[in-house]
């Protein structure tokens, strides 16, 4: 998956790669930012691994947007992370040349 905001120079990138075979889930991860000159980033990276399908213990990352989300001009990615019982957002704007995480929260549990 590949995300493009209007103007900024980068792109997000997300790979994965999951398998459930019976009770196994098999699975791979990582979000990143391409940047003009073709250098990534990495934001959030889950290594191969085997966990349960059904209680898994590893947490899971999605893109859930590209907006300005502090009224600054420039756009900020939005992440959640899933993980068994627990949710969370972050968000990563470009701080000296570097993306860094500016939010963590909104957490809530099951």
């Amino acid at each position: 998956m590949v995300w493009e905001p209007g103007s900024g120079g980068w792109l997000l990138a997300a790979a994965y790669y999951e398998d459930v075979s019976g009770s196994d889930l098999t699975l791979s991860q990582l979000i990143g930012i391409i940047d003009h000159n073709g250098r990534l980033q990495v934001l959030r990276r889950v290594p191969f691994q085997k966990t349960n399908a059904d209680v898994p213990q590893v947490t899971r990352w999605s893109p859930v947007d590209l907006a300005d989300v502090n009224a600054d001009g420039r756009t900020e990615i939005i992440l959640e992370g899933d993980a068994y019982e627990n949710h969370w957002y972050e968000v990563y704007g470009l701080r000296d040349g570097a993306f860094k995480m500016i939010y963590s929260g909104l957490g809530y549990y099951l």
